[in-house]
């Protein structure tokens, strides 16, 4: 049963941090303009805390893109040849994860720059370090659905072999 929920967490995580991310915006943003135009006060951390929730579900959303397939990419070879568009696809990950590979590098040098730094957001007061966390996160969980989009690739690959096989 834990197994079972732990499963469908991390099969469903970007939906739910994007909710999440999305439900947070919506109130903080509604409970200042309530604040603003009801109580004549503004609550100053709203604004930053809906950007920092944007900017976190915008990475989420990369990782959803690629573990649903649906990721931007540059179609008309495709198009113009239908039989390539597997070839295609797996190029595109590869290129996609060796991206998140190279950029995963200097992620963390910025981090740590930041983080030794000791700079603070302005309103919430949090280390800023706090903020390019998920960056780091988001190119670890493009690389890791990317390889496990792969994984399942094979899996079926040699269900489908063992299939054939035994008819």
């Amino acid at each position: 049963m834990i197994l079972k929920r732990c499963r469908w967490v991390a099969n469903n995580f970007e939906e739910i941090f994007m909710i999440g991310s999305l439900a947070t915006i919506t109130i903080a943003m509604f409970a200042a303009v309530i604040s603003r135009y009801v109580f004549v006060a503004s609550i100053i951390w709203a604004e930053e805390l809906s950007r920092y929730c944007f900017i976190l579900m915008a990475f989420a959303g990369f990782s959803y893109c690629v573990r649903s397939s649906v990721h931007l990419r540059i179609d008309i070879l495709e198009t113009l040849f239908p039989k390539l568009k597997k070839p295609f696809e797996y190029f595109t990950d590869i290129c996609f994860m060796a991206l998140c590979l190279f950029l995963l590098g200097p992620a963390i040098e910025a981090t740590t720059f930041i983080k030794n730094s000791g700079q603070f957001s302005a309103a919430m007061e949090l280390p800023i370090y706090i903020i390019y966390l998920p960056l780091i996160f988001a190119f670890i969980l493009i690389i890791v659905r990317i390889v496990e989009k792969y994984i399942k690739y094979f899996l079926a690959y040699r269900k489908r072999n063992k299939l054939v096989e035994e008819a």
